[in-house]
């Protein structure tokens, strides 16, 4: 069950085809979601959170995909900072500022990939520079793939320092020389905040850095996981919307086809076939989610216990999400195309909005390749080889 207002959730789903196709950002609903405690249910119970399980929060996510992926997408990058380093076992002054933010319901965006910067391996280094200047720091650079970042309160920045090691800031959105701007022009999830984010001569404090001796290690794998396995929560909940709207179009259809096999649409058995497939499809990718994120309660729950097999259960919760990721991309795409076949042509009309679903089920898997997630389970199945433990596995 949803912990986000049923009315809440419909007025979302209500206006998300219009959101699109007029390019109308959220802010309004991002902050009513806010209100709603959200950001702080899956922040552990021994930081002051709600301590909500995986299986809670990406049931929840689900839902929030259901009615509108972009608001959806738009707290992944929130979840994965919680993951990484809100969750993590930190005295950081910092992590715990930021935590005492999250519980007042402010949102946390993402600054970590540029354009154009080798990430293989994840050793290249940044061009987003952290320069120590007397008694600060001073941070500058530009990102792109911002996700949440136009909505946020805070921003989760990967920087490299002077070493050239990684390292993480995190600071206000609003503080002097930090831009983000509204140009994310893909075909899907338009409304993500995706774009660029500037920081031109941003002066950080020193509790605002977390250098790299300081975050712990198997948190980041964890965080990796959420990662990939957010946005595989997202994809179901479109693929739900798909069923949803199926069922919608299909009941309302005054028309058949000429040579179908019954006058009315909503009789048809062809037609009814497709819908119910349609239905088993939004079933089997929430299962398969919920499934994975069964894998992710156990590895945290090691993790938090600094139990001796911690990383074996990080191994599997990351196993989990690379096999959910290979079969849910395959139903949602699909399903979002079958979609057209149960509402005919009236259906490809740009008032409909219809291909909206195929887009962003597009545009979010394409985030992170299915044949790399296939590859590493097979390799892992032949030849046991390990998963990788960063890059979204």
């Amino acid at each position: 069950m949803s912990t986000l207002p049923s009315d809440l959730l419909q007025r979302i789903a209500d206006g998300a085809a219009q959101r699109d196709a007029q390019r109308e950002q959220p802010f309004a609903l991002i902050e009513e979601i806010k209100a709603t405690g959200f950001g702080a249910r899956r922040l552990d119970a021994d930081y002051g959170g709600g301590g909500a399980t995986f299986v809670q929060t990406l049931e929840t996510a689900i839902e929030l995909g259901a009615a509108d992926p972009n608001i959806a997408h738009i707290w992944r990058n929130h979840h994965v900072a919680l993951e990484r380093v809100l969750n993590a076992p930190l005295q950081h002054p910092g992590v715990a500022a930021l935590r005492e933010r999250v519980r007042a319901g402010d949102l946390i965006g993402a600054s970590h990939t540029e354009l154009g910067q080798a990430q293989i391996g994840g050793t290249g280094v940044l061009s987003t520079r952290l320069v120590r200047q007397g008694e600060h720091y001073v941070l500058n650079g530009q990102k792109f793939y911002s996700t949440g970042s136009l909505f946020a309160d805070w921003l989760h920045v990967t920087v490299s320092v002077e070493d050239g090691r990684r390292a993480v800031v995190l600071l206000p959105r609003q503080r002097e020389g930090v831009q983000t701007v509204d140009d994310w022009y893909g075909m899907g999830q338009r409304l993500t905040g995706s774009g660029t984010t500037n920081f031109e001569n941003v002066l950080v404090a020193p509790h605002e850095v977390l250098l790299p001796d300081q975050v712990p290690a198997r948190q980041a794998v964890l965080g990796s996981t959420i990662a990939q396995l957010f946005l595989t929560a997202v994809i179901a909940g479109v693929v739900s919307a798909v069923a949803r709207d199926a069922s919608a179009l299909l009941s309302k259809r005054k028309r058949n086809y000429y040579y179908a096999p019954t006058p009315a649409a909503a009789d048809d058995p062809i037609l009814l076939s497709a819908l119910g497939e349609r239905d088993a499809d939004a079933f089997a990718t929430r299962a398969i989610v919920l499934a994975a994120a069964s894998e992710a309660d156990r590895a945290y729950a090691a993790l938090k216990s600094n139990a001796a097999d911690a990383d074996d259960r990080l191994q599997d919760a990351a196993a989990a999400a690379a096999r959910a990721k290979v079969v849910v991309d395959r139903i949602a795409h699909h399903a979002a195309t079958a979609l057209f076949d149960i509402a005919g042509a009236s259906a490809t009309l740009t008032s409909a909005n219809l291909d909206r679903h195929w887009r962003n089920i597009r545009t979010i898997s394409t985030h992170n390749p299915t044949s790399h997630k296939a590859f590493a389970l097979g390799n892992l199945s032949a030849n046991q080889v390990r998963l990788p433990t960063q890059g979204f596995f």
